[in-house]
């Protein structure tokens, strides 16, 4: 598989080790002559100096015959031009791109970008998992737009608690997937009581995260 890099940042240089150390080919793209230079000292003939946003560069770079091309540059503009012109003029079959700012997220899955990884939200992800009680956790952003993925722990106070599923009015756009207790996880099922401490597993929208939270933590 070839892959292409445009940008040789911290995430641009550790996927590149990673897939060359998996037996892929890779070429990285990179503007700045002295990350150019450290690349090319550590890993070799693996880096063109260019802008990864130039139909030249890219041609140069063999992105007619990459299988994917990932833009993981530190600014969101540029790695959606990388991507649209990856697929735009050079039919590359998969695009992958890094963004720092949530709300060009809808606007890169719109626009046609295959993988779309949000810097900014995996790094409150982490941060959540690390406070203490873990009041709500931001598991993994879903296909649609704006759809996402997340826990809820239940305070052992909360109304909830000895409800079934089927008594608690959620948001609209949200539904509880799983629920994990203490020794065991079970699917969610309308007559399926809610403990304290249990963690809620659920699919929600954006604007409903908040109503979410309050359905399942309030007292």
């Amino acid at each position: 598989m070839y892959v292409t890099i445009v940008g040789c940042s911290s995430v641009g240089y550790h996927l590149a080790k990673a897939l060359l150390a998996a037996g892929h080919e890779v070429l990285v793209i990179e503007k700045s002559r002295s990350r150019c230079q450290l690349l090319y000292d550590e890993l070799g003939s693996v880096v063109l100096c260019g802008d990864g946003t130039d139909q030249r560069i890219l041609k140069s770079a063999g992105a007619g015959r990459a299988d994917i091309l990932a833009a993981v540059t530190g600014v969101d503009e540029t790695n959606l031009v990388a991507c649209q012109m990856a697929k735009e003029t050079f039919k590359v079959p998969r695009t992958m791109a890094v963004v720092t700012d949530t709300k060009n997220e809808s606007v890169f899955h719109f626009l046609g970008v295959d993988v779309v990884v949000n810097a900014t939200h995996l790094a409150v992800t982490g941060l959540e998992g690390g406070v203490p009680g873990r009041p709500m956790i931001h598991l993994l952003d879903l296909k649609v737009p704006g759809t996402e993925l997340v826990s809820v722990s239940i305070p052992e106070d909360a109304a909830v608690v000895g409800k079934r599923l089927g008594e608690i009015q959620l948001p609209p756009h949200s539904f509880v997937s799983l629920v994990v207790k203490r020794y065991q996880a079970e699917l969610a099922a309308a007559n399926l009581v809610l403990e304290g401490l249990d963690e809620v597993v659920a699919v929600t929208v954006a604007d409903e995260e908040q109503s979410l939270y309050d359905a399942l933590t309030g007292v």
